[in-house]
């Protein structure tokens, strides 16, 4: 059963929603389902799963965008033997990023995978920081639009001017 609220927002924000079809009823209500989820685990392996719920929810904004989100980070200890047998470790800072696919990725060993349970619990971010990434996400791409734009328009004058420069008009 859905419940009617008035909900205030920055008239920004409910322009910028708008102008990128964001439906702000059903976003606000998938997102805070699944913050709801992610912040207030219970039973088996909750963590993972109410992020997972979290994460399903942002994965329409993702593909529609085509951007990708930061979702965890964590230190991992590697350790290696030397030619000497001596064994050394050193620590190796990681980001793991929630792609438009729904896969996972961590650049610093060039991995994906797709089994959520891969990454360790203490790893993920806040759902709130997971929230600002998206916005912060979403913001870049808009403005890479607006430079793209800029750029097929700055080209298009050029092609104009090119084409005046060029092409002569019949003298009568």
């Amino acid at each position: 059963m859905k419940e009617r609220l008035n909900l205030t927002l920055d008239k920004d924000v409910v322009h910028k929603a708008k102008v990128l079809g964001i439906n702000i009823s059903e976003f606000t209500e998938n997102i805070l389902a699944a913050y709801i989820a992610a912040s207030s685990p219970e039973g088996g392996n909750p963590t993972n799963q109410g992020y997972q719920e979290l994460f399903n929810s942002l994965l329409p904004l993702l593909k529609k965008f085509d951007i990708q989100v930061k979702i965890a980070e964590g230190t991992d200890k590697v350790t290696y033997e030397d030619e000497d047998g001596t064994e050394h470790a050193y620590n190796v800072d990681v980001e793991i990023i929630l792609r438009a696919d729904g896969s996972f990725y961590i650049s610093e060993y060039d991995t994906y995978f797709k089994d959520i349970k891969k990454i360790a619990p203490r790893h993920f971010l806040r759902p709130v920081r997971i929230l600002k990434n998206l916005t912060d996400a979403l913001s870049r791409n808009e403005e890479i639009r607006k430079e793209k734009m800029n750029e097929i328009m700055m080209a298009q004058n050029i092609v104009e001017a090119m084409y005046k420069t060029l092409v002569k008009k019949p003298s009568k």
